[in-house]
């Protein structure tokens, strides 16, 4: 009778450890329903996605020649003869044209050189071996070409006979110059004179009346002989003449950079 009695206590207990192991597997007495389905929320972005870096321009040339007279070289003072052609001084266009082209062109090397020559006339008889000679020695692409101012100031007070005749003379010279650098096969950009201001003090402006005729000259020949015309007189404010009539001031000369820098940005950036 007492085994019997052990035996019926271990039955008992035995099922009852059986329950409660199906009770635990089943989550408890209460029945649960079925687990809902985990849906991702869209991917928000913490801020707005910032734009791709616009490309860093290329230009499709890197060599560049500025010839000219004091306006180029930047002073009214002359070279010393034989000079390495360098960018010039830092008051000068083709300095500061030097320091826009590498601020915008960071990829390449740009290389612009001063030929500038204070007193230099677009007729002088050396004028154009000098030009040539300059031309040999940089070896440019791009050759920016500013002349005529002296032969301008050489017409003042001179009747219109006359004054026909220079301006025919002095535009008869720079299309040589021109025909010599195409025959290189060397671009040409060729400036219009900016303008002057007579009563200057010295008075350096009295071509100012019949500049306008010069540069429309100037223009007709350029469309000839396929060199492109950049527009001084029409981008450069009479306010950056300095007080001879004649010569920018400094902040003049650095805006005749900048005209010179979207003209040939215009022209030789690579798309």
């Amino acid at each position: 009778m007492v085994i019997f009695l052990v035996h019926m206590q271990r039955r008992k207990f035995l099922i009852g450890v059986a329950a409660a192991v199906v009770t635990a597997r089943c989550g408890g007495s209460s029945p649960t329903g079925p687990t809902p389905p985990v849906t991702t929320p869209p991917y928000q972005p913490s801020g707005p996605i910032p734009p791709d870096s616009p490309p860093t321009p290329v230009l499709g040339l890197t060599q560049i020649l500025a010839f000219g007279d004091s306006m180029t070289e930047g002073t009214t003072s002359t070279p010393l003869p034989f000079a390495p052609l360098t960018a010039g001084k830092p008051e000068s266009y083709p300095y500061k044209l030097q320091q826009l082209t590498t601020a915008r062109y960071t990829s390449q090397t740009i290389v612009v050189l001063n030929a500038g020559q204070a007193g230099e006339a677009a007729t002088d008889g050396p004028t154009r071996q000098r030009f040539n000679d300059r031309l040999s020695e940089a070896g440019p692409q791009l050759l920016l070409l500013l002349e005529g101012a002296n032969d301008m100031s050489k017409l003042a007070g001179q009747g219109n006979t006359a004054i026909d005749d220079g301006i025919s003379l002095a535009v008869n010279a720079m299309e040589d110059m021109v025909r010599d650098a195409r025959g290189r096969r060397i671009e040409v950009m060729l400036a219009t004179l900016p303008p002057q201001r007579t009563g200057g003090a010295p008075a350096r402006g009295e071509a100012a009346p019949f500049l306008g005729r010069y540069n429309d000259a100037l223009k007709v020949m350029a469309g000839k002989k396929d060199a492109r015309i950049v527009d001084l007189y029409a981008l450069i404010p009479l306010s950056l003449v300095g007080e001879d009539g004649l010569h920018l001031t400094e902040a003049g000369y650095q805006r005749m950079a900048e005209v010179f820098l979207d003209a040939i940005a215009a022209s030789f950036d690579v798309p």
